[in-house]
């Protein structure tokens, strides 16, 4: 049993360092990523413990030691405040998933996304196995934006889109910042909405952070009030970086909260996120069950507040 003991200390010994070093995040991008495995981090520290059975009061030292940062960092992100939606008020559905370029089952996909009735859906990585049901989804829904030969983004609509493009435009109609492809959907009652996808890199990747920084103020140029913006962002909230960002996006409200979507088989990080401005309140938000893709289908409902 000694060994068993020994691997369990030093399980809840390295998950403590780990999980103190993830707080680190805004002082040391790199240890940024380790955030991302936070409340993995606790579930290691106390399954370290019952391994390790130590004293009481050693315990209880110990358990404290390795779920104070875990408290850090996740408590904030399950008590922020998310406006909610009037009672009564028409709804709206959107769905955003990665359909991953390697899908396994993309008809089962394309047939899922149907099955969840969503208004608007906003898809990253179409441009793998999934290509062939882009078809099959326009037999479904009316409306669909159109996006240049190297871009794995699509939206598609049940209401009509009146303008769509890749690059943000300006009043004059000139194109700006990087590129997220957006559509302004016309949608019942004559209520009018902008809805933006995008994919940002992996965290590890120096990239993602100049990418985050242009969107964030690119989208400081457009109306934020009825604005979605929605995607795989390959964030979690517990990360440093999704914090600079939930700021960054203001006035607009991450609707999604720790909502685990990847992996498909056992999902465990909430990388999957939406964004809505101040018109808009949260009804609900729902993890679809798994498809052929490595995510999971997130569904947001809204309604104008």
């Amino acid at each position: 049993m000694r060994p068993v003991r020994v691997f369990g200390a030093l399980l809840a010994g390295g998950a403590s360092v780990a999980a103190w070093l993830s707080l680190a995040g805004e002082l040391v991008p790199m240890l940024d990523a380790l955030a991302s495995f936070l409340p993995l981090f606790g579930a290691a520290v106390l399954t370290g413990l019952l391994l390790a059975r130590p004293r009481l009061r050693w315990a209880v030292v110990a358990a404290l030691a390795g779920l104070t940062p875990v408290a850090i960092g996740v408590i904030p992100e399950l008590t922020r405040a998310i406006p909610a939606a009037p009672k009564g008020a028409s709804q709206i559905r959107v769905l955003t998933h990665n359909v991953w370029q390697s899908n396994r089952d993309p008809a089962e996909t394309a047939q899922a996304i149907v099955d969840a009735k969503p208004d608007v859906v906003m898809l990253q990585e179409v441009d793998g196995s999934f290509a062939p049901m882009l078809a099959a989804l326009s037999q479904h829904f009316a409306h669909a934006t159109k996006c240049p030969s190297d871009c794995d983004l699509v939206i598609f609509s049940r209401w009509p889109i009146a303008d769509s493009d890749y690059f943000l435009k300006d009043s004059g109609g000139r194109k700006f910042g990087p590129p997220l492809l957006w559509a302004q959907i016309a949608g019942p009652g004559g209520h009018t909405f902008r809805v933006v996808t995008l994919h940002y890199p992996w965290p590890t990747s120096r990239d993602q952070a100049v990418r985050r920084q242009d969107v964030a103020r690119a989208l400081a140029r457009i109306d934020h009030d009825a604005l979605i913006v929605a995607g795989d962002m390959n964030l979690t909230p517990w990360a440093a970086a999704m914090r600079e960002q939930d700021r960054a996006f203001a006035p607009l409200t991450r609707m999604t909260r720790a909502l685990p979507s990847w992996p498909r088989a056992f999902p465990v990080l909430p990388i999957d996120q939406l964004y809505a401005g101040p018109d808009w309140g949260l009804v609900a938000t729902q993890r679809l069950p798994a498809t052929g893709s490595d995510h999971v289908p997130v569904l947001v409902t809204l309604a104008p507040r």
